[in-house]
């Protein structure tokens, strides 16, 4: 080779050398590692109308020799990201509920069965305030929500009734129909009346799953009438949880209920009551106590122009043939009016008297009594009498005559008296 061919390479290779290193100076910036709002890495493609290239946050235009750079400023997250949890990728599906926020307060339990159903009939007086009956009634409800019953509304209790034509008061087997009616799991009704001057209760109980029927019976005072309630119905009322579900359904579909009836603990026993059977419509008319015995006091002012006075002081021992019929043997000391001042006698006559109670509510009576006897050394004796009873207890009561005739057949005459009297009269 000449030396001024190779003066020439030479200088060829220096130009080449500075033109590299010129171009170095045009390249773009390095592209941040791709996100999710950025394409892949990848080389561009050359526009062949513009002879440009394109890449993301660059942009170099071939022709002029200059360039622009375009960076994008990052998306900000949204407030209350996680900065460590990547965000989804272009159409990826969002959760169709947000996550709950962490804490730290317990589950909550889940949904408790429902309690077993108890209808409540309301309660039968007989013979006594009709109050009495809305007392026992609204007792009961209260002792069977106590035990953890759910409790028939008096409302849908009357539906139920009305549906079904039930009889009232229902029978066992009614109160048993009413309550699958009303759709509950158990039925209870009470019948009360008054016995010697006390309240008497008698609560029954019907069961869906084939158990019972159960009952109970008790006595209280008007103090103490919502604790006895209360008590009754506990010894009567199973608990919720002895309802048997599967014998009910088995009975639903016409199958046995069980072989034998479950074991369930004795009721408390019951102190025993003279009348042992509660009415049917209405209070029994056969007394418990038939005898009784009666001190009086009686007062005769004489009716004819001459006017008389006679006192009367006797026992009577009476017979109760029914709660309304009495028969009555008398004999007393008369303080008599004689010819030559006064005189005593003793004076002897039987007695019939009806009594007729003057409402449903109360245990007064009035006595419509027909006394025939004989005065000694005088003659017959004829006395009628209209008045009151009132019963301070069990066994006593009080009773006035307040209209009473009374003729006094005398051997010349007939001498006729208005009488007051007063007694007090004792069961024996």
């Amino acid at each position: 080779m000449t030396r001024p061919s190779l003066v020439l390479l030479l200088a060829l290779l220096a130009t080449a050398s500075r033109a590299t290193a010129q171009g170095g100076d045009n390249l773009a910036p390095p592209r941040s590692a791709p996100n999710a709002e950025t394409e892949p890495d990848g080389e561009a493609e050359p526009d062949g109308e513009s002879g440009t290239e394109t890449e993301t946050g660059t942009e170099t235009e071939t022709e002029t020799g200059t360039e622009t750079e375009t960076d994008t400023a990052p998306t900000p997250p949204p407030a209350g990201a996680d900065p460590f949890t990547p965000a989804p990728f272009p159409g990826e599906a969002t959760p169709p509920f947000p996550e709950a926020p962490a804490t730290d307060a317990p589950f909550p339990e889940a949904p408790e069965a429902p309690a077993a159903r108890v209808i409540v009939v309301e309660a039968a007086p007989y013979g006594v305030d009709p109050v009495v009956g809305r007392h026992v009634t609204r007792q009961m409800r209260e002792t069977a929500a106590a035990l953890g019953y759910g409790i028939v509304t008096s409302e849908e209790t009357a539906e139920a009734a009305q549906r079904l034509r039930m009889p009232y008061p229902p029978s066992p087997a009614d109160l048993w129909r009413v309550t699958w009616v009303a759709g509950a799991q158990r039925g209870a009704f009470a019948r009360v009346w008054a016995h010697q001057g006390a309240y008497v209760f008698e609560i029954s109980v019907a069961s869906l799953d084939g158990a019972g029927p159960y009952f109970a019976r008790g006595t209280s005072g008007a103090d103490d009438l919502h604790e006895v309630v209360d008590r009754l119905t506990r010894e009567a009322l199973p608990v919720p949880s002895t309802y048997d579900a599967a014998a009910a359904a088995r009975i639903a579909r016409g199958e046995p209920a069980r072989s034998t009836p479950p074991a369930r603990a004795p009721a408390a026993p019951v102190a025993a009551l003279d009348d042992e059977r509660p009415p049917s419509t209405r209070p029994s008319r056969i007394p418990t106590r038939r005898w009784d015995v009666a001190f009086q006091s009686e007062s005769a002012i004489g009716t004819s122009s001459d006017g008389f006075y006679n006192h009367l002081l006797g026992v009577r021992l009476g017979f109760r043939i029914t709660n309304a019929v009495h028969l009555g043997a008398y004999a007393g000391y008369t303080n008599l009016r004689g010819r030559n001042g006064r005189v005593g006698n003793t004076l002897f006559y039987l007695q019939l008297e009806d009594r007729v109670r003057v409402s449903p509510r109360t245990d007064v009576t009035v006595p419509l009594r027909l006394g025939l006897g004989y005065l000694p050394f005088n003659g017959p004796f004829v006395r009628l009498s209209a008045g009151a009873n009132i019963p301070l207890g069990s066994r006593v009561e009080i009773g006035f005559d307040l209209l009473t005739p009374t003729f006094w057949v005398l051997p010349d005459r007939t001498a006729v008296s208005l009488d007051l009297a007063a007694e007090v009269i004792y069961r024996l």
